[in-house]
């Protein structure tokens, strides 16, 4: 970057220094370079004073190869430089776009803009000669890592739900259970299969599940309440976890929460008026990580998208009465919910490390002491196929995930089929009756 003075020259060089030059006719005379602008400035006028120059017929416009616009783009930011500009910048989105850049999906990094202003001369239409102002800006972007759900956003999700009217529930002499829906891995904005794929897979199992609890009235089940489980990952999130993550997902950031967000009330206000009473749990996941620097969350494990929908769903529902209890985590990675009488622990697992059994023992014996009651029944999902295990002192059930078709080892998680060559055949929502109806403590199984 050059600013140009009516005297002469001065040239701000990458290695910091200020390089003074005095423009003589076509001869263009180098004064030296200097640690600060006004020594170069000095320099000029010392020279002028000793050659008796007192004013300069031309001034040269110097433009220099480095005040030209360009922009680097890398996985999470872009640096851009305007080049020279004739006016200050007051929206950075027509910056943006003209860059081929989505506003929506990048933010200026830290609020820091670099911006200098000198003056230089321009050439009137008469001859005469005007002292006028040039601008030049340089900002790095990255890609919006925080939710941008406004008010209107939630106020829209809303609306969705305020025709809400609970049902006539019939009553059943049978001993009372619960209805889990375990909603895993959904990966919202994930490509494998598309997001169109996904969200009609998912609004199908809403119509299956709600099928599901009819005939299990139908056929006597007293069933006093529904429990839905966000079991993890609802969303994709867009980089951070695994290689070309950005170049993969088809939803920006907070394309995908809405999605999510739109998802959970259409899910809840189908199911939540075929029963009396409703809790909402939740889990944290590693795709909920969405403050992360590479591969590693910069933040803490409280900073997370499965919080975040959690306690939005929690607000945008205040007053409707679609939900009677909510259980959403802070930092923790295991949700303990007593329902109809059986302790049931609730994990992503994605910090399951060593042999699944040692793991989920050592669990069960902390829930224990911190919560003085011991887990009967765990519930998991980040493996994104079904597999239930009964370990004696407790039973174990993998939902499903979402992601996939079933159709192929590559519609779904790749991460998965890679680390085991297995993949699901089987996408779907895992639901079950658990209570003290059956010895077992749940029945009904059901995908």
């Amino acid at each position: 970057m050059k600013n140009i003075r009516s005297f002469g020259s001065v040239e701000k060089r990458d290695t910091g220094k200020f390089r003074a030059r005095f423009t003589d006719g076509d001869a263009k005379i180098s004064l030296g370079q200097f640690d600060t602008k006004e020594e170069a400035e000095r320099a000029i006028q010392e020279y002028m004073e000793k050659n008796g120059i007192s004013q300069v017929e031309e001034i040269e416009d110097v433009v220099g190869q480095s005040s030209k616009p360009y922009i680097e783009v890398t996985q999470d930011t872009a640096e851009i430089s305007t080049g020279v500009v004739d006016k200050p910048i007051t929206d950075w989105d027509s910056i943006l776009l003209s860059f081929g850049l989505d506003p929506s999906i990048f933010e200026i990094c830290d609020d820091k803009v670099r911006m200098s202003k000198w003056q230089s001369s321009k050439r009137l239409e008469n001859g005469d000669r005007d002292v006028i102002f040039l601008y030049s800006y340089k900002a790095t972007f990255t890609r919006r890592k925080t939710p941008k759900v406004t008010d209107s956003d939630v106020n829209e999700i809303r609306k969705s739900i305020r025709k809400f009217k609970p049902n006539v529930i019939k009553t059943s002499l049978e001993t009372p259970s619960t209805f889990v829906v375990l909603w895993s891995d959904w990966q919202l904005g994930k490509s494998s299969t598309g997001v169109a794929g996904t969200t009609q897979r998912i609004l199908n199992s809403f119509d299956k599940t709600a099928k599901r609890i009819k005939e299990l009235q139908k056929a006597g089940r007293n069933i006093e309440q529904i429990a839905f489980v966000n079991l993890g990952d609802p969303i994709e999130c867009v980089s951070g976890h695994y290689a070309s993550q950005t170049f993969s997902v088809e939803l920006t950031m907070r394309q995908q929460l809405l999605l999510a967000l739109d998802l959970y009330t259409v899910g809840i206000n189908t199911l939540s008026p075929l029963v009396p009473k409703r809790k909402f749990i939740s889990t944290l996941s590693n795709h909920g990580e969405w403050q992360r620097s590479g591969s590693k969350s910069i933040t803490t494990d409280s900073d997370s998208a499965d919080g975040f929908l959690s306690d939005a769903l929690q607000r945008i529902m205040d007053g409707y009465d679609l939900i009677d209890d909510w259980h959403i985590p802070h930092d923790e990675m295991t949700t303990q919910v007593n329902l109809s009488g059986v302790e049931c622990a609730f994990t992503h697992g994605h910090k399951i490390t060593g042999k699944e059994f040692e793991w989920l023992r050592g669990q069960t014996l902390r829930l224990l002491k911190d919560n003085g009651s011991e887990p009967e029944l765990w519930f998991q999902g980040h493996r994104h196929h079904f597999l239930a295990t009964d370990f004696g002192p407790f039973t174990r059930f993998q939902a499903p995930s979402m992601d996939t078709d079933g159709a192929h080892s590559s519609n779904g998680s790749k991460w998965f089929t890679d680390m085991s060559g297995q993949w699901s055949s089987s996408p779907g929502s895992l639901s079950m009756l658990v209570g003290q109806h059956d010895k077992k403590k749940w029945s009904d199984l059901s995908l």
